[in-house]
C-alpha cells in the first residue's frame, strides 16, 4: 500500500528513456488513481551521478506541465538494488539483455519494497 492505503504499482524505465516513462506515468495517473509516485535515484555523497541529474531533470521538466499537480513523489535510494539483482540472477547465465531486463525491473520492486518497508515501519512508531 501507498499514500492513504492505496495501491502501489512499480515502474522501471531505463534513464534514456524519458519520454516513454512520461506516457506511462500521464496513463496510470489517469487510469489508476494514482497519488504519488517513488523515483529510484542514485544517490552518492561525493558528487553528482550522471543519472541522478537526468532524473532530476526528467521529474522538473514533467512537474513543468503540471501534470504532476496534487501528486505526491519522492526520491528513493536505488544506488546498490541493481547489484543485489545482479548477484541473484548470475548462476542462472543469462543471455545479456535478457539480464539487464531482469536487474531493472527487479531493481525497481526493490526499490519500492524499501520504500513501502520505510514507511509501514515509520507509522508503526
Amino acid at each position: 500500500m501507498l499514500f492513504d492505503g492505496r495501491m502501489s504499482l512499480c515502474l522501471f524505465f531505463s534513464p534514456y528513456h524519458f519520454m516513454e516513462l512520461g506516457l506511462q506515468m500521464w496513463t496510470c495517473i489517469s487510469e489508476l488513481s494514482l497519488v504519488g509516485f517513488v523515483v529510484g535515484y542514485p544517490f552518492d555523497r561525493q558528487r553528482l551521478a550522471p543519472d541522478a541529474t537526468q532524473v532530476k531533470l526528467f521529474i522538473d521538466d514533467l512537474s513543468e506541465t503540471g501534470k504532476l499537480d496534487g501528486l505526491k513523489f519522492t526520491f528513493w535510494d536505488e544506488r546498490f538494488t541493481s547489484k543485489n539483482v545482479e548477484l541473484l540472477i548470475k548462476p542462472l547465465s543469462l543471455h545479456p539483455v535478457l539480464a539487464k531486463t531482469v536487474v531493472d525491473k527487479f531493481a525497481a520492486v526493490q526499490i519500492l519494497q524499501a520504500y513501502l518497508d520505510y514507511v509501514n515501519k515509520k507509522e508503526r512508531r
